[in-house]
């Protein structure tokens, strides 16, 4: 373990027994993770959408739940929560560093069948595997993967972000967020608890920034806010935004931009939404 890292660790000792001692005390619903030794899990993925209605409409028959922290509308799946801004997307998300969003599913066939309803193109399919890479309407990219023992019907699983350098963008997650190594279909990967990050190297042009894209940004939870900005300034990240906190969502925020053009929202307080 690099000497960077244990100093995040130690950094937030105290707060993040303070958030393991409490998880066994949160309502069986709540979505996101034990976060890692490092106080980081999964947290949301937010989309640029023309119609916020539609949208939702689409991800409650995927099977999302509807929750709200302050006037923050969340859509919630075990693992990640879905957020929506509407607006036009500048690029669908296949031409964005931010390519798509990975869910595991138990049940192929009815998936496949709920995106038939929901209008998305299949621009992929495998029915052996049970993998399916679809567009939604107006930009966003899923892939599904079939896991049949799964007892939830639908999880999050994945972020597949492309890049020129995969494998160096992989060493940039793990430093950032304490993610553990790992490979997937061959290609390079990043864990934290409630998914992965995976990396697709970009061929050709590079992919445009995430940033205003249909999908905007990516985000990650973490329970000590200062001691995660602390961590990322040692390593020469500069905050877009923030940190800072929202009263009206009850949450603190902050925002970067990782070093292939992927934006990232970084939160705490998300996991206490019920």
């Amino acid at each position: 373990m690099s000497i960077r890292k244990v100093g995040l660790i130690d950094s937030i000792a105290r707060a993040l027994a303070v958030t393991l001692l409490g998880a066994s005390a949160l309502p069986a619903a709540a979505q996101l993770p034990t976060p890692n030794a490092a106080g980081i899990s999964t947290g949301h993925v937010h989309l640029t959408v023309p119609d916020v209605e539609k949208h939702a409409q689409i991800w409650r028959l995927l099977g999302a739940e509807e929750k709200s922290a302050g006037r923050l509308r969340l859509l919630s799946f075990p693992g990640i929560y879905v957020l929506l801004t509407e607006g036009q997307p500048a690029a669908p998300s296949i031409e964005t560093t931010a390519n798509h969003v990975g869910f595991s599913v138990n049940d192929f066939a009815a998936y496949k069948a709920k995106l038939a309803e929901i209008g998305a193109t299949i621009f992929f399919e495998n029915a052996d595997e049970g993998q399916i890479l679809a567009d939604l309407p107006d930009g966003v990219r899923i892939e599904i993967l079939t896991e049949p023992n799964q007892e939830a019907p639908i999880v999050f699983h994945h972020y597949h972000l492309s890049a020129p350098q995969a494998e160096e963008l992989r060493g940039w997650y793990l430093d950032v967020f304490s993610a553990e190594p790992s490979e997937r279909r061959n290609l390079p990967s990043a864990l934290v608890p409630g998914g992965r990050v995976d990396f697709i190297p970009a061929r050709g042009e590079p992919p445009k920034p995430s940033r205003g894209g249909a999908i905007d940004h990516i985000g990650f939870e973490v329970a000590d806010m200062d001691a995660f900005a602390a961590h990322a300034q040692s390593l020469g990240i500069e905050f877009d935004r923030g940190p800072m906190r929202v009263d009206a969502i009850g949450l603190t925020i902050g925002f970067f931009t990782d070093p292939a053009g992927t934006y990232i929202e970084v939160t705490q307080g998300l996991s206490a939404v019920e």
